[in-house]
Parts: structure tokens; sequence; C-alpha cells
């Protein structure tokens, strides 16, 4: 269960974490998200600020996947392990 997309600001990029093998949206602890008290968004002032932060996460974590999304709930990116 994911929580309502968080409302955004200009250039405002939320991150959000999937299981690659599954498509499961993980919390910000990497945490399969079942309650809706969990954070599962990440917000970034920019998108440059977001795809630093998830090529950092899927180095340490190659089994998962950050998907980035616009303030109107566009999805622009996948980052993944290279």
């Amino acid at each position: 269960m994911v929580p309502p997309f968080p409302k955004l600001h200009g250039s405002q990029v939320v991150l959000v974490r999937a299981e690659i093998k599954t498509g499961h949206v993980l919390d910000e602890n990497f945490r399969i998200s079942i309650s809706q008290n969990q954070n599962v968004y990440t917000i970034f002032e920019n998108i440059d600020l977001a795809i630093s932060a998830a090529k950092l996460i899927v180095n340490k974590r190659r089994d998962v996947e950050c998907n980035l999304y616009d303030k109107d709930d566009k999805f622009l990116q996948v980052i993944t392990f290279e």
C-alpha cells in the first residue's frame, strides 16, 4: 500500500524505491510498503540531486531500482545499477 503522492513545488522531484524482481514499492528503510504510514517518497529540490541519490542507492543495493517523478506525478526516469 502506497501513501498519497506528495505535493511538490517548482522543480522538486520525488524518488521512489522498488524491488527489481517484484516491483514492490519499498520505504526509505528498504522494507516492502504495506502501510500508508511508511515513507516511500523522498523529495529532492531538483532532478540532479535525485539522480545522484538514486545512483548511490542502486550502487549499494543492486536489487533496487529508483523511479523519479515530477510534481505532476509524471514518471521521469528509472535508475538501476549499471
